[in-house]
């Protein structure tokens, strides 16, 4: 009787544990080059111009490939994202002050969908803060 329930109380709280929930969700429908920008305050002041700054946008589709450039806080990057092999995601930390990496606030920019009559991108933004130490504001595109 014991093992079976040792057996139970794992199983659920291996299915509890990969449940994320997401404290805030946008979805983002991008021409080309044009500019996503989010603006993230966190609980402490500037230190410099950029801080909290999110800016990305697409440059190229081809072959059901996506090139993503992302901009946080004057550091940029660039990512290829393809639906096919399940790299269609990032993940971008938002703070760098925690140890545990589960305790973090971060972002799942994912790349949804190419619409081939209208050329435009969907993307899926969804925000993780467990701590609740972020406030986070949509600046562009307005809609």
């Amino acid at each position: 009787m014991s093992r079976v329930l040792l057996v139970f109380f794992t199983l659920v709280t291996l299915l509890v544990a990969n449940v994320e929930n997401f404290d805030f969700t946008h979805t983002f429908v991008l021409k080309k080059d044009q500019i996503a920008e989010v603006e993230i305050k966190k609980d402490y002041p500037r230190t410099f111009p950029h801080e909290g700054i999110l800016r990305f946008r697409w440059t190229l589709y081809h072959n059901k490939r996506l090139v993503l450039l992302v901009d946080y806080e004057g550091f940029k990057s660039q990512y290829i994202l393809e639906p096919i092999y399940g790299r269609k995601t990032i993940k971008i930390y938002l703070t760098g002050d925690y140890l545990r990496l589960d305790r973090r606030a971060f972002v799942l920019l994912t790349f949804d969908n190419y619409d081939l009559k209208t050329k435009r991108v969907k993307f899926i933004a969804e925000f993780s803060d467990p701590e609740k130490r972020l406030e986070i504001k949509i600046n562009k595109p307005k809609k």
